[in-house]
């Protein structure tokens, strides 16, 4: 048998997605185990958390050592629980009996800085700048007369800001709560007062808008989703479209975005170069995941997503090793099964070739 850990931060919550694992876990021949990073006894490395038992179909509280193969699904926050969680898995990552089925992608900033070195991948980078003070801001906001600040650890569309110079004030949006709240700054001063103090809460990177505007006025992307097989090949599970509200900035769903399968996009939208849109999105599905394990480490699944802008270029917007499954769950439901089982075929993948390599 095959030992293989579930990391979440709220292991006693009930999750679909780790409750429908759990059920085909044993077609793998795999014990599942679910635990949060804080659980694990530092001193004895004994882990208090949850054990499925196929048998009686549900979750117990055991304890038991750190499982040899373990599966990253924790979302952190700005809370001291989040940071020393963070350590407790950069400490996982570093031990090698232990091997997890993806190691993550680091910051924005850093990934940007890679990837533009890579001549199959820059082109579809939107030109990003790391902030260092307001004034710099303001001189970008100047040349591109709308630009995006995002965090360089932000996820779910967090602390996500737009600003369009409108004649001589500035306009500010972002969104809090589903909603999409905006402050117009009517001088530079007052604006420039006003962003160092956001600058002092966290490190940000800014890109020019790209107008990815539908006739709704909707901002809009597509979200691919890929992940390693049971031979460990890269394979796209899904894609679709998601849409956020009309004139926001968003197209997360945890911001209330809608999804419209692809095929269906791709047919309201009869009269763009779909040809040449595919083409542009094999290239980007060939080379990106090669690039990101070359130049960090190894991953199991990414969430891809891309703009198409009105004048049908493609930009990556974002890259993320923990993505979510709702774009499948609602516009691919016959995949499901395939989706549950991934994480389990591609474990037994790694212990097979790991005791392949021992045996050699």
């Amino acid at each position: 048998m095959t030992n293989l850990g579930i990391l979440t931060m709220t292991p006693s919550e009930s999750h679909l997605y780790f409750n429908e694992m759990a059920k085909k876990a044993q077609n793998y021949n795999i014990v599942l185990y679910l635990f949060s990073p804080l659980s694990i006894d530092p001193s004895t490395l004994m882990i208090k958390g949850y054990q499925f038992d196929s048998l009686e179909n549900k979750w117990n509280e055991k304890n038991f050592p750190i499982p040899k193969y373990l599966y990253d699904r924790c979302f952190y926050g700005e809370d001291r629980k989040s940071t020393e969680a963070q350590a407790v898995v950069s400490w996982l990552k570093s031990q090698p009996n232990i091997n997890f089925l993806g190691y993550g992608l680091p910051n924005k900033w850093r990934l940007y800085e890679e990837l533009k070195k890579e001549p199959t991948i820059s082109p579809y980078l939107p030109l990003t700048k790391k902030v260092a003070n307001a004034e710099q801001v303001l001189a970008e906001l100047n040349m591109h007369k709308e630009i995006i600040l995002k965090p360089i650890n932000g996820a779910h569309g967090f602390a996500v800001y737009s600003f369009k110079k409108i004649g001589k004030s500035i306009n500010v949006r972002t969104t809090k709560k589903n909603r999409v709240i905006e402050k117009l700054f009517e001088s530079n001063d007052s604006f420039d007062t006003w962003l160092e103090t956001l600058l002092t809460k966290q490190i940000f990177i800014m890109q020019p808008r790209i107008n990815n505007l539908n006739k709704m006025k909707e901002p809009f992307d597509l979200r691919i989703l890929i992940q390693k097989d049971e031979e460990g090949k890269w394979k796209e599970i899904g894609r679709a479209i998601r849409c956020g509200e009309k004139n926001g900035i968003l197209t997360n769903l945890s911001a209330g975005a809608n999804i419209i399968p692809f095929h269906k996009w791709k047919e309201m939208n009869s009269k763009l170069n779909h040809s040449y849109i595919e083409q542009e999105l094999n290239d980007i599905l060939k080379h990106l995941p090669t690039k990101l394990e070359e130049k960090f480490h190894p991953l199991f699944e990414l969430g891809i997503d891309i703009i198409i802008a009105n004048d049908q270029s493609l930009w990556i917007l974002d890259m993320n090793s923990k993505p979510g499954r709702k774009i499948i769950q609602l516009t691919e439901p016959n995949t499901l099964d395939t989706l549950y089982s991934a994480p389990l075929a591609y474990c037994s993948f790694l212990h097979s070739q790991i005791n392949h390599a021992i045996s050699n």
